[in-house]
């Protein structure tokens, strides 16, 4: 389990008051645990669906690659590496 820095962006951003976050994890739903354990549930929720499985306008970046090439929430995670989570941005 290593130390990884986690930027949020939009309303991720917003609902947990802050942009950057450092949590000890080894894979990425372990991170996300960690964080939805200090922002609560709802943080949560806007990442991963009722199945726990990551929202298809959440794009989540392990060192700048995305978690749906690299093994989805298993993703692994070394100390120091960097995790973005962006929900994507709609409107017209």
């Amino acid at each position: 389990m290593g130390k990884v820095k986690i930027t949020l962006s939009g309303a991720l951003a917003k609902i947990a008051g802050e942009k950057i976050a450092d949590v000890e994890a080894s894979t990425v739903k372990e991170a996300i645990g960690a964080l939805a354990a200090r922002y609560e549930e709802q943080f949560r929720n806007r990442i991963c669906d009722e199945k726990g499985k990551l929202r298809r306008f959440v794009n989540v970046y392990v060192n700048g690659k995305d978690v749906r090439f690299l093994g989805q929430l298993d993703s692994q995670l070394n100390d120091g590496d960097k995790v973005s989570i962006i929900p994507a941005v709609g409107g017209g």
